[in-house]
């Protein structure tokens, strides 16, 4: 009884975890979540790609709110490109950044509050930005007056195009003096919001000052690793210090039509707000030019308060986990429980186990995908209502542990399950060493469950009477953060968080076999897979497709101007015909109705032959109001200029948000004839023949592209 207590404690510690993150209500602090809604309803009324009229019309109204809370406002325009190696063609684009200023009373630098205002193509953006922009409106509208330090609001342009409005204000300002920048995203509509990525010395004041701190390192750290995709990334290329915050829950509804105002958590808004309000105001009364020198941290989140110590600490704390660890193995081996072949034998058996789970949490959503076949265009790899999936992620997850625990224990010395147990401990400390010299900022996770279980268990074995106990609270910062990094996970979506919550739940299941203690029955080996079976059933009837949660529909269209042919693109190997009509090889085509659509005018304003070398200076003009234009050169990458910026050698560029009379490109390249594709894209597919959105689905970002092939013989 006292080990079903104790294993009761456990979910309880996770459950409680899970409760401290969870977003705020909507309460009576500074920030109100009710106020800044209002301007979300306004901002995410429509679909408003950068170019676009509705763009327009939300930076009309962003300015004219910022000009009434008192700052000095502008519009800043230029022209960006994406700061990232990319193959295809380069995004670029003419943008209008929103700019407003309140100086400080004796400054030592900048704080900037950062969002974007534009939306992907088909999505309103309640969510995806218009949650971010709305919290930063209201946090200027809230700060204290008469604060030291300068606050610049910047309401980045074309962030979905390619972070081109970030790019565009961060090479146009070279700033004298500290920068801080704090930026606000979503790739969802709830959950907690998640510090995910932090520079200079920013951490203690959030942890300080953030009411309702969610950061972990670790996560910070593997981003490190992954293509930094939000405007953030420019910031830091920039070396501007700052935090980058953000919500992921309900990732079914990111980049769709559903992200809308209806579906957007005024928690998760609560909580963005109440963060950055009290971050912004220490930070407005605090010299800036001491965080600069402060160096890297360590930092996670547990119940109440955010722990953060300097990043020189990691490797010690990793060593002493792993030595404690051993140490158990030593004391077991000397009371005749185990044998060093054994621990050893029941590490790999650990390894084996995670990697197991690893493999389930990579194929649950496939596996789902091939039950239900829509499930396989749903854009972030998260269905509408997923918990029952969750649910049987983690009890599967379970049966390979403890079937895993239980094979090996028939073939291992010792009682009980004492080989599989030492071989767990073992194996959480080894990841928390590794983790502490590959991936510094990420050790944590590993190596404090390790010290602490294995200190847990060296006072069980000291006390007997009093053992599961002593398990028990060794077990405590496992529960907290290898249970609530496996749920939180899961907010990333099946397809990619399954990947992570399967093996961090399986490492806590494996530090907890001392108090399951004995192998589990044959019930328990067919009951735990029957469940998860009966749980993923359940989820199947529970989420199915229909007018609130609609089909998405992935659907292209482009037509080659000079041939009258025409395509639809859908997900999947294309081949040629891909690359043909979309530029892209992972379309698959199919024969489609002609469009009356244009594709952009060419003209050639210069043309010069240099030996082997070819210089052209075009414009490209859209056909009437096309959000986007764009160029390819055929068989080689030239060296680009577009607007004034120069690219390099690129295979071509889309230029979006393209003025009426055209833009100005120069070309490098061999002598010859150039064959040169040029295209314009538009957002309105009801210009298509017959086209109609298929019933009980909804058209996710939706494009047309209008072509033509042209073979340019050099000027005579």
């Amino acid at each position: 009884m006292s080990r079903v207590l104790s294993l009761l404690a456990l979910a309880v510690l996770v459950a409680v975890t899970m409760f401290d993150l969870a977003p705020p209500r909507s309460g009576a602090t500074a920030f109100s979540a009710a106020r800044a809604f209002e301007d979300v309803r306004v901002v995410a009324k429509a679909p408003h790609p950068t170019g676009s009229a509705a763009n327009d019309r939300v930076r009309d109204h962003l300015v004219a709110r910022l000009k009434e809370i008192g700052f000095d406002t502008r519009v800043q325009e230029g022209v960006g490109v994406l700061p990232l190696t990319y193959t295809g063609s380069t995004p670029v684009g003419r943008v209008r950044n929103i700019v407003a200023t309140r100086p400080g009373t004796a400054s030592t630098g900048r704080i900037i509050l950062a969002a974007h205002y534009d939306s992907v193509p088909g999505a309103p953006g309640a969510a995806d930005d218009g949650a971010g922009t709305a919290a930063v409106l209201e946090v200027a509208r809230t700060l204290p007056p008469n604060l030291r330090n300068d606050v610049v609001v910047l309401l980045t342009d074309a962030e979905e195009a390619g972070l081109l409005g970030a790019e565009a204000f961060a090479r146009q300002n070279r700033f004298d003096g500290p920068v801080v920048v704090l930026n606000h995203e979503a790739r969802g509509v709830r959950g907690t919001v998640q510090m995910f990525r932090s520079s200079g010395g920013l951490i203690d004041v959030y942890g300080t000052a953030a009411p309702h701190p969610a950061a972990d390192s670790a996560f910070a750290s593997l981003m490190g690793l992954l293509p930094n995709n939000t405007d953030f990334h420019v910031f830091e290329q920039a070396r501007w210090m700052g935090l980058d915050s953000a919500f992921v829950g309900g990732g079914a509804y990111y980049h769709t039509p559903l992200d809308d105002p209806a579906h957007l958590d005024r928690g998760s808004l609560q909580q963005m707000g109440d963060n950055a309000l009290a971050v912004a105001a220490a930070l407005g009364s605090k010299d800036l030019g001491t965080l600069e020198s402060a160096g890297e941290s360590v930092f996670f989140t547990v119940p109440g308060a955010l722990v953060r110590y300097p990043g020189w600490l990691e490797i010690p704390i990793a060593a002493l986990a792993l030595v404690m660890a051993l140490a158990v193995v030593f004391v077991m081996r000397r009371r005749g429980l185990v044998r060093w072949p054994g621990a050893l034998a029941g590490l790999g058996m650990s390894l084996v186990t995670v990697v197991l789970a690893g493999a389930w949490g990579y194929a649950l959503w496939p596996l789902l995908g091939a039950l239900r076949p829509d499930y396989t265009m749903m854009f972030t790899g998260d269905p509408y209502r997923p918990w029952l999936y969750w649910a049987a992620l983690l009890v599967f997850t379970a049966a390979i542990v403890l079937v895993c625990a239980s094979l090996f224990r028939r073939r291992s010395d010792g009682p009980v399950l004492c080989g599989p147990a030492c071989g767990g401990l073992l194996l959480v400390a080894s990841l928390g060493m590794v983790s502490a010299l590959l991936l510094p900022g990420g050790s944590h996770v590993f190596a404090w469950p390790a010290l602490f279980a294995a200190l847990g268990w060296l006072v069980s074995l000291k006390l007997p009477r009093g053992g599961i106990v002593a398990l028990t609270a060794g077990l405590a910062p496992a529960a907290v953060m290898l249970g609530g990094t496996a749920l939180t996970s899961l907010d990333i979506g099946l397809g990619i968080g399954g990947m992570l919550s399967a093996p961090h739940f399986a490492l806590l299941l494996l530090l907890a076999l001392p108090v399951v203690a004995r192998p589990p029955g044959r019930t328990v080996w067919v009951g735990l897979p029957v469940a998860a079976a009966a749980l993923i059933a359940a989820g199947l009837f529970a989420d199915r497709f229909d007018a609130a949660h609609p089909r998405q529909e992935h659907l292209s269209y482009a037509i080659d101007t000079g041939t009258g042919e025409a395509r639809w693109g859908r997900p999947g190997a294309g081949g040629a015909d891909g690359v043909r009509f979309f530029g892209e090889e992972d379309l698959t085509t199919s024969r489609a109705p002609a469009a009356p659509l244009r594709a952009p005018g060419l003209t050639v304003l210069k043309d010069t032959t240099s030996g082997e070398v070819r210089t052209m200076a075009l414009r490209l003009t859209p056909s009437g109001a096309a959000p986007v234009v764009g160029l390819d050169v055929e068989g080689q990458r030239p060296k680009i200029t577009v607007a004034g910026r120069e690219l390099g050698e690129r295979a071509g560029f889309a230029f979006h948000a393209p003025p009426a009379e055209g833009v100005e490109v120069t070309l490098t390249l061999r002598a010859g004839e150039a064959k040169i594709r040029i295209y314009q894209q538009e957002y309105d597919m009801s210009v298509i023949p017959g086209y109609r959105v298929p019933e009980g689905s909804m058209q996710l970002q939706p494009r047309t592209t209008a072509f033509l092939t042209k073979i340019v013989a050099p000027a005579r």
